[in-house]
């Protein structure tokens, strides 16, 4: 977890102060999620939809 105390960042849904992050933001300007509407947001879509959807990445 990145320490993001010192950057000021509220959550872009509730407004909670963002005191640390899975990532380093690389860009203050961009919404932000605290972990409760992150995980919100996701149900929303349908879940995590990244990686390589069980396939060998690289295989042959």
């Amino acid at each position: 977890m990145f320490d993001v105390s010192s950057m000021n960042l509220k959550c872009a849904t509730c407004s909670k102060e963002i005191k640390e992050l899975p990532f380093q933001p690389a860009d203050a300007s961009r919404p932000v999620y605290c972990s409760d509407c992150n995980r919100k947001r996701q149900q929303d879509r349908g879940g995590y939809r990244g990686g390589s959807g069980g396939r060998g990445y690289g295989r042959r």
